[in-house]
């Protein structure tokens, strides 16, 4: 109840700022700044290390993905197939400025002290970082075509992504004059480097699954029980089976202004050049290749 107060409150005020100008940013970046350690309470306490005990002794689990691949969505599944009542999700990202992400997650003294290794779920997060024992914990890799992911991201950045920062308001300001290719191109150098640490860093690790947002649109059912299987969940075939018949990933219009705007794969050869597409093809060469993606 609190946290749908919260989120109702921010969309108000993330109205009168998007409609009418700068006059209501730093009021509202100072309402979000007071409400966020109660809406993110279980982060607020564990980066204090005032830590709930875990609910249970499952092994913790770790997921990385990048913006754009139905994270969230990937998040919820895992807490309905775990079960609340046996895993404490965390979203340290979400509480956390990127500058005290790049801070907290590039210091494994201070991660080790907040990744426990029993009890939680600690995600999404989107770049990979030298947290500590990563061979501790079950990790999960979902990532999505780049060049989908690059093409999405713009319409996300200018018009539907929550204004939660000013770092987010001052981008959307600055690529408001951007065409979708100028931007993919100016941002692909930074998506390319996430990729290329995450083949490095996480593939081929044993305690590493690797799934593709694409086999989840495609083909549901064998992406969801190969999760399954992969956090060694057993005798809930019916669950599973309650999941899949209420997931759909179908959009009936394609609006630039929703959250969900676009769902198929390939809707970068819509939307760019051929020229931007060549371009990212040679950029993304090895990673695309090593993911499997067609060039």
């Amino acid at each position: 109840m609190v946290k749908s107060f919260i989120k109702n409150t921010q969309r108000r005020f993330q109205n009168k700022v998007q409609k009418e100008g700068s006059v209501w940013l730093k009021p509202y970046l100072f309402l979000l700044a007071f409400l966020r350690p109660v809406y993110f309470n279980k982060e607020f306490l564990l980066l204090n290390g005032l830590r709930r005990e875990p609910k249970s002794g499952q092994q913790s689990f770790i997921f990385f993905t990048v913006h754009k691949s139905a994270s969230t969505f990937i998040k919820n599944t895992i807490i309905k197939l775990i079960g609340p009542s046996h895993i404490t999700a965390v979203e340290l990202s979400g509480y956390l400025s990127r500058k005290r992400q790049e801070k907290y997650y590039n210091n494994p003294a201070f991660m080790k002290k907040v990744l426990y290794k029993t009890g939680y779920f600690f995600g999404a997060f989107r770049a990979f970082y030298p947290f500590p024992d990563l061979d501790k914990f079950k990790i999960l890799l979902v990532l999505r075509d780049p060049r989908d992911v690059l093409t999405s991201f713009y319409f996300s950045t200018l018009y539907n992504h929550p204004l939660s920062t000013k770092t987010v308001y001052e981008e959307r300001k600055k690529y408001e004059t951007y065409t979708i290719d100028e931007y993919v191109l100016e941002t692909a150098p930074a998506m390319q480097k996430k990729y290329a640490a995450y083949c490095k860093n996480l593939l081929n690790r044993s305690n590493v699954l690797f799934l593709k947002y694409e086999d989840m649109i495609s083909d549901f059912s064998n992406w969801l029980h190969t999760l399954n299987s992969f956090l060694e969940l057993k005798d809930n075939e019916e669950q599973l089976q309650e999941i899949i018949a209420a997931t759909t990933f179908k959009v009936d219009k394609e609006d630039p202004k929703s959250f969900i705007r676009n769902i198929k794969s390939g809707d970068h050869l819509n939307k760019l050049k051929t020229e931007t597409i060549n371009k990212l093809n040679e950029l993304f060469f090895n990673e695309l290749k090593m993911l499997g993606y067609k060039i």
